[in-house]
């Protein structure tokens, strides 16, 4: 579905951009080496899928604000999550089994010090960073939905067994719940819309991100699958920029879903740092 960038010419970048980056944490391998197909390919992946994820979760967030879309018993972070979720599985994709995983992976790798990491200069932190429960839920979403596909998702993740054998009740659960706050959606068009997408022009320590992004059209993507599921009457436009800070957002007076190209940047440091601890 995303087209992959050359590799050598990846490498180039992700070296050159990481190593020169100030505003975010630095990440420079201890024994530079020339990435691998294999590598170039997991970087990209995983950059793209949590830049997709958080889209779908800002998408959450418009629904919920605009059309009251909240199901009872989630807080707002949950719901948003669980439409990001819910669009990722229905219907079933590899694309969108990877997607959860590399957000899944997000938090892992960044473990517990990551909120403390996304945040910009003032010490403001980011509240759509994942934290253990959210990613706890997610996994749960994950194996309710297909107990036996993503049971190796469970084991890796540490999902406590006990809580795993109620993934199934929960997710059904929370879809009757998600069907209910979801009527006052718009329905599906008859012709889809045409979404407005805009990658600004990034600051030097995030143009690899911003490259990636852009060349592998992950708004365009995102854009396309809301254009085919929702007929809004005031579409939002779907905005990749620099904003000072790792997040994402729904700037509700713009009326835009915005990913900041920092939080990208910050994607690709973590499985950079992954893959050197690896080699």
């Amino acid at each position: 579905m995303f087209r992959l960038l050359p590799p050598a010419t990846l490498g180039a970048l992700i070296f050159t951009t990481i190593a020169a980056a100030a505003a975010a944490p630095v990440i420079e391998p201890r024994t530079p080496r020339a990435l691998t197909e294999e590598d170039t390919a997991e970087v990209v992946d995983f950059i793209v899928g949590n830049a997709v994820f958080a889209l779908y979760h800002q998408t959450g967030h418009l629904l919920i604000n605009r059309y009251g879309a909240q199901p009872k018993g989630m807080s707002e972070e949950r719901a948003a999550d669980f439409f990001a979720t819910l669009t990722l599985l229905e219907p079933r994709s590899g694309t969108g089994d990877q997607t959860l995983v590399d957000a899944i992976d997000s938090w892992k790798l960044g473990g517990p010090g990551t909120l403390s990491i996304v945040a910009d200069d003032a010490g403001r932190r980011n509240p759509h960073a994942l934290d253990e429960t959210r990613t706890n839920a997610l996994v749960c979403d994950m194996v309710g939905a297909d107990p036996e596909g993503f049971a190796d998702i469970a084991e890796a993740a540490g999902l406590d067994p006990a809580a795993r054998r109620l993934c199934g009740a929960t997710w059904k659960r929370e879809q009757a719940a998600w069907k209910a706050a979801a009527k006052g959606l718009p329905p599906a068009p008859a012709k889809p819309q045409t979404f407005a997408v805009a990658y600004e022009t990034a600051a030097p320590e995030d143009e690899t991100a911003a490259t990636i992004l852009e060349d592998n059209g992950v708004l365009e993507e995102v854009a396309d699958n809301l254009a085919e599921r929702f007929a809004f009457k005031n579409p939002p436009t779907l905005r990749a920029r620099s904003c000072g800070m790792a997040s994402t957002r729904f700037d509700v007076e713009a009326n835009e879903l915005v990913l900041c190209y920092e939080l990208s940047t910050l994607h690709a440091e973590m499985i950079m740092r992954d893959i050197e601890q690896r080699n």
